[in-house]
C-alpha cells in the first residue's frame, strides 16, 4: 500500500462498524489473505457490488466512468482486467500497482474476507 501505508508503518483499525457498514470505494480495508490462510494484507476497495469495474493501462474506470485515483501509483501495464461483480463481491487493489498482489492476481473478494476498515496510520 505504498506510499500511503508502508510496510513497518502501525494502523488503527474500526472492526465494528464493519459489521453494519459496507465498504465504500476507496476505503482502505484489512482483508483475509486469500493466498496465505491466516495471514492479512491491506488492500483499498475500488469497485462496490453490482459494478463493472475495468482496469486498462493503469486507468481504472466504473460503469464506464474513469475514475481519479490520486493515491495510486500505476505504471503504464498493457494487461488489462475486468470484473462483473455480483451481490457482495469487491475489487481491491494495492496503491502501488507495479509491486501488488491484488484482485488482478486473486480475483474479487467477498464481504466476509474484510475485517476491518483502516482509520489512520
Amino acid at each position: 500500500m505504498e506510499p500511503t501505508i508502508s510496510e513497518k508503518s502501525w494502523v488503527l483499525e474500526n472492526k465494528a462498524g464493519q459489521r453494519k457498514n459496507h465498504p465504500r470505494r476507496f476505503d482502505v480495508v484489512r482483508i483475509e489473505d486469500p493466498e496465505q490462510a491466516g495471514h492479512w494484507t491491506i488492500k483499498r476497495v475500488v469497485g462496490l457490488p453490482g459494478e463493472e469495474v475495468e482496469l486498462t493501462n493503469g486507468n481504472l474506470t466504473v460503469n464506464g466512468n474513469l475514475i481519479s485515483e490520486p493515491h495510486a501509483s500505476c505504471p503504464d501495464d498493457d494487461k488489462s482486467y475486468s470484473w462483473w461483480l455480483r451481490d457482495d463481491e469487491y475489487v481491491v487493489l494495492g496503491d502501488n500497482r507495479a509491486y501488488s498482489t491484488d484482485s488482478r492476481k486473486f480475483g474479487v473478494i467477498r464481504r466476509s474476507a474484510i475485517r476491518s476498515r483502516v482509520l489512520v496510520k
